[in-house]
């Protein structure tokens, strides 16, 4: 127990507000958790610290923070790949991919893995098949998953339910969308830790335009704000560029002109998408622009 795995425990249940009664349910005894907590020589394998991570809402490697961590395993490395061609919008290149992991028995044996292929699937079949119906049932059943009790969502939930959340909006059913958008952050900003903030960024956008859809342009622009900020302040051009476009869009409805506060966004999207090698939204919003009958230099 030399990474102090009972106390890290121990502070994420208190500050949840569960009883060792809560986090124990389902998992192992009362009694096994207290004895964690008070660093007492027990065995605690790994997939019962995942299950416990799981449900105080970190990832296991937040215990581990004090140390190296061993090199992640080749699962782990099939799991960032698939979720970098789905980052990338690549749905044709991951589907095939994720589809071949369903008959691995690593993935079909762990409850969280079988989780992330059902989410991932989910995501290739409402844009490659278009079928978002199924992919809403698959959202669903990767959610039944959850390890977490009814008190928080674990990162990992809260992707999901962003997933979910812009099925709806595609469905053009804003307000549930908007609901679940709520929802989300409200959980997002009670988690105690987070080693990836770019969730927020995430949140930020999609809330965005949920709220726009719905002409509450002010709930908009705050979003958009909020996101604009996160990006600069953890130095990062994710989403950067939509979130200025999108401000821009908004600014664009709520004027119905085009002022100099909508040029400058269109502008910082267009520097944006270009520096991070963006080429196709590069390339959509110059269309954009032309068809608003704007020029706009980059110099």
């Amino acid at each position: 127990m030399e990474y102090q795995i009972g106390k890290k425990i121990k502070e994420l249940r208190k500050y949840w507000h569960m009883t060792q009664e809560e986090l124990a349910d389902g998992i192992c005894s009362q009694g096994l958790i207290s004895k964690i907590e008070k660093n007492e020589e027990i065995h605690l394998s790994a997939q019962l610290l995942h299950q416990i991570s799981q449900r105080l809402g970190v990832s296991i490697e937040y215990f581990f923070l004090e140390s190296d961590l061993p090199r992640l395993s080749y699962i782990n490395d099939i799991c960032d790949q698939i979720t970098e061609l789905i980052r990338s919008k690549q749905y044709e290149e991951a589907y095939p991919y994720v589809k071949l992991q369903k008959n691995n028995p690593s993935f079909e044996k762990k409850p969280h893995l079988k989780q992330f292929l059902l989410w991932r699937e989910a995501i290739c079949i409402n844009y490659v098949e278009k079928d978002k119906e199924k992919a809403l049932k698959l959202i669903n059943e990767a959610l039944s998953y959850s390890k977490t009790g009814d008190k928080i969502y674990s990162l990992r939930e809260l992707d999901i339910l962003i997933s979910k959340a812009i099925i709806y909006g595609e469905l053009n059913q804003w307000e549930l969308a908007r609901e679940l958008y709520t929802k989300i952050l409200n959980y997002a900003d009670k988690l105690p830790y987070l080693t990836d903030r770019t969730i927020f960024i995430n949140i930020y956008y999609n809330f965005s335009q949920a709220s726009a859809k719905i002409k509450n342009y002010d709930h908009a622009l705050y979003l958009c704000n909020k996101g604009i900020t996160m990006c600069k302040e953890i130095k990062t051009y994710y989403l950067l560029g939509s979130l200025y476009y999108q401000k821009a869009q908004i600014l664009y409805d709520l004027e119905q002109q085009v002022t100099a506060d909508v040029i400058m966004n269109y502008k910082q999207a267009l520097w944006v998408f270009e520096n991070s090698n963006d080429h196709k939204n590069y390339e959509d919003l110059c269309n954009k622009l032309k068809s608003l009958n704007i020029e706009l230099s980059l110099s």
